[in-house]
């Protein structure tokens, strides 16, 4: 391996390492509110959406309807299993038909 390479190996892994364990160092900065919470309590989904959202509808019409049916089965009935097997069986049959 390269040195190059594995001094940016290394360098990204010293970052990544550094926001995983500045995290909870900044939320004892931050003073909780009902607002704080609520924000933080969405966070996660918000990034997986915004990450999953792009994917979703470059990849085709069936992965595009399969997973607004698992949105709106989510939305639903709030079982992430249900919304998983919804999603992955409406896949299948919108594969199979088209």
């Amino acid at each position: 391996m390269q040195t190059d390479s594995l001094l940016a190996i290394i360098g990204m892994a010293v970052v990544t390492y550094l926001t995983r364990i500045s995290g909870p160092w900044l939320v004892r900065l931050v003073q909780g509110n009902h607002r704080v919470e609520a924000c933080l309590s969405r966070l996660p989904g918000s990034i997986l959406a915004a990450l999953l959202a792009p994917l979703v509808f470059a990849v085709g019409s069936a992965e595009a309807m399969a997973s607004a049916i698992t949105l709106l089965v989510s939305l639903k009935f709030r079982n992430m299993p249900l919304a998983l097997i919804a999603g992955v069986g409406s896949l299948v049959l919108i594969r199979h038909i088209i």
